[in-house]
C-alpha cells in the first residue's frame, strides 16, 4: 500500500480515554463475583462484547454459566456505563487523535469506527468528531464479535474501500487478531505479544501521525 484510502479505529483506548471507565465497571463486576481482577486482566478483555466481557468473567467465577446471570450482569454493566460516559467530553479524546483524524478528514479519507460498543456512537458524539467519522459500525448488526474479522470487513464495505486499501487501528489483543485476518495494513498500540504483530506497533496514540503512517505504508 503506497496511499491510505480508508483508515478503521476502534475507539475505546484509540480515540476514547475510556479504559479507565471499563476497568472500573468490570472490577465492580467482578467484586460480585468474587474474584480477583487487575488492570492485566481489563487489557485481555478489550475488544470483547459487552456479553462476552461477562461470560469471561463468570467462567473465572465459581458461578454457573446462566442465561439469566448473563443478562443481568450485562445489564448492570451497561447502565454504570452509561452514567459514566455522560460526563464524557473532548477532553477525553485520546493524545493525538484529534488531530489525526482531522487531518484524515481534511485529506478526503473516509474513516470508520469499528467497536464492540454499543454505546459508541453516543460516545463519538460526546467527544464531538461524530461530523469527521463517515460510518460507525452497528454492533447489533453483527454474526460474530472480535476477534472475528467480521466488524473490519464491514466498516471497508461502508466506507467502499477495499481492505487491501485500508489502514486499521488497534490497542486490544482480540481486535488485533481480528485485524490480522484481513489484508489490511494493521497498527497496533500498545506492547502486548499479540499488538507487536502489527505491521507498525506504536507504545502511545500520540505516536500516531498521517505523516509517520505514510513513511511507514
Amino acid at each position: 500500500m503506497s496511499l491510505i484510502k480508508g483508515v478503521i479505529l476502534d475507539m475505546d483506548g484509540v480515540i476514547a480515554n475510556t479504559l479507565e471507565l471499563q476497568f472500573e465497571v468490570n472490577l465492580e463486576l467482578a467484586k460480585k463475583l468474587n474474584i480477583d481482577f487487575t488492570r492485566e486482566d481489563n487489557q485481555l478483555l478489550q475488544g470483547l462484547s459487552r456479553r462476552e466481557t461477562v461470560k469471561s468473567m463468570i467462567k473465572r467465577s465459581d458461578l454457573e454459566m446462566d442465561h439469566n446471570l448473563i443478562e443481568e450482569l450485562s445489564t448492570l454493566k451497561n447502565d454504570r456505563y452509561q452514567k459514566l460516559i455522560q460526563n464524557l467530553t473532548k477532553e477525553d479524546i485520546m493524545p493525538g487523535m484529534e488531530s489525526f483524524i482531522k487531518e484524515l478528514y481534511q485529506r478526503n479519507i473516509p474513516i470508520a469506527v469499528a467497536s464492540a460498543s454499543q454505546n459508541a456512537k453516543k460516545v463519538i458524539h460526546s467527544l464531538q468528531l461524530e461530523s469527521y467519522i463517515s460510518y460507525i459500525v452497528d454492533v447489533k448488526t453483527l454474526k460474530k464479535g472480535k476477534p472475528d474479522p467480521e466488524i473490519f470487513l464491514t466498516a471497508a464495505k461502508a466506507i467502499q474501500i477495499e481492505p487491501r486499501d485500508c489502514v486499521a487501528v488497534e490497542d486490544g489483543d482480540a481486535g488485533m487478531l481480528g485485524i490480522l485476518k484481513t489484508e489490511m495494513f494493521s497498527v497496533g498500540i500498545g506492547n502486548s505479544e499479540i499488538l507487536q504483530k502489527a505491521n507498525w506497533t506504536i507504545p502511545n496514540t500520540s505516536e500516531l501521525t498521517y505523516k509517520r503512517l505514510i513513511n511507514k505504508l
